[in-house]
């Protein structure tokens, strides 16, 4: 099942809420990364301007990405139905959690947890700085949060309308 599969069975508001999340997490991450590459060691007006506008991306892209989660309902498998077939709602219906999901979104999964390593071996590095964080290891911090926050919500998103795969 690739992405193009998933996509039309998000609600309409949820798609909009997942691309305003993807936007914000791009505008994110690129203030963010301007501020890491050109900061000194002192933030510039400008370049504090750019790190505030990271941090309201974020929060733009985690508010937006938690919404579309907790609007869109989960797909649903009929008791003793074939794997993958998705039945209408119903009191007699439940949920599926013995299988797993398709690769593509298992995908954004792991790019979340590798990129929350990356934010915590920036956060890190910057803790043993004798100094204290660079603006650089915060704003690098930043840039792998928004990665990881989109990815994750991302995962989460698609999770829910994705039918697992079943081994019986």
């Amino acid at each position: 099942m690739t992405m193009s599969d998933v996509w039309p069975q998000l609600r309409p508001l949820c798609r909009k809420l997942a691309l305003l999340g993807w936007a914000s997490s791009a505008a994110g991450m690129a203030a963010g990364l301007a501020v890491a590459i050109a900061s000194g060691t002192r933030l510039s007006p400008m370049m504090s301007t750019l790190q505030l506008v990271a941090g309201l991306c974020m929060a733009v892209s985690v508010a937006s990405f938690v919404t579309a989660a907790a609007l869109q309902p989960r797909a649903r498998v009929r008791e003793g139905a074939k794997p993958g077939s998705v039945a209408p709602r119903g009191r007699d219906l439940q949920l599926d959690y013995a299988g797993e999901f398709p690769a593509t979104v298992q995908a954004f999964l792991l790019g979340s947890l590798a990129l929350l390593a990356g934010a915590v071996a920036f956060a890190c590095a910057g803790l043993v700085l004798q100094s204290g964080p660079s603006v650089q290891s915060v704003a690098f911090c930043q840039v792998f949060l928004l990665g990881a926050a989109a990815s994750g919500f991302t995962f989460m998103l698609f999770s829910k309308v994705t039918p697992r795969h079943m081994d019986r």
